[in-house]
């Protein structure tokens, strides 16, 4: 029985306190004892402190645009300062250049099912497909002259070949 009461008594007293923590009438930050002072203002931006696990904080946004040089306007067009190798109107080594159509063959991939090629032309830049016109799609606009087709492009070999009115022409590789 002196158990319950003790238990009682406890009880009691530990509710006391906790309300009487909470029913102060001045707040927290007002009081002299518990005030922090306000931080000093300073004209510096604060660098960042290494974490002591020895990661390296990254760079902030600003860092990076003023290290990155601003892109160019066609990714595709020959480097400034380029050399013009004989045979090579582009000026681009490697490329296969068909003085026929006036298409220069840049290279050759797979998507999906589908073989293309990347070509230059008086017409534009972009891919050819085996068929008339060479057009991958009905919205790709046509990068070859009129009366011009792709029989067939060699992934392998890195080669297309050409028609002119339905008349094979020689095949045009990557060197």
């Amino acid at each position: 029985m002196w158990k319950l009461a003790a238990e009682k008594l406890a009880l009691a007293a530990l509710l006391g306190a906790g309300l009487c923590s909470c029913a102060g009438d001045e707040p927290a930050a007002q009081s002299g004892a518990s005030a922090v002072p306000p931080p000093l203002a300073s004209t510096e931006q604060p660098q960042p402190v290494p974490p002591a696990v020895g990661f390296t904080p990254l760079p902030t946004v600003q860092d990076v645009q003023n290290a990155a040089p601003g892109g160019r306007n066609d990714p595709f067009a020959p480097l400034p300062g380029a050399q013009i190798q004989p045979g090579d109107a582009e000026g681009q080594p490697g490329d296969a250049k068909d003085s026929g159509a006036g298409v220069t063959l840049t290279g050759v991939l797979t998507v999906g099912n589908q073989r293309r090629a990347l070509v230059t032309t008086a017409l534009g830049t972009g891919v050819i497909c085996v068929g008339a016109g060479g057009r991958c799609s009905s919205d790709i606009p046509e990068l070859l002259p009129p009366g011009w087709s792709v029989v067939s492009i060699d992934v392998q070999r890195g080669c297309i070949q050409l028609a002119l009115n339905g008349q094979p022409q020689d095949s045009l590789c990557i060197a």
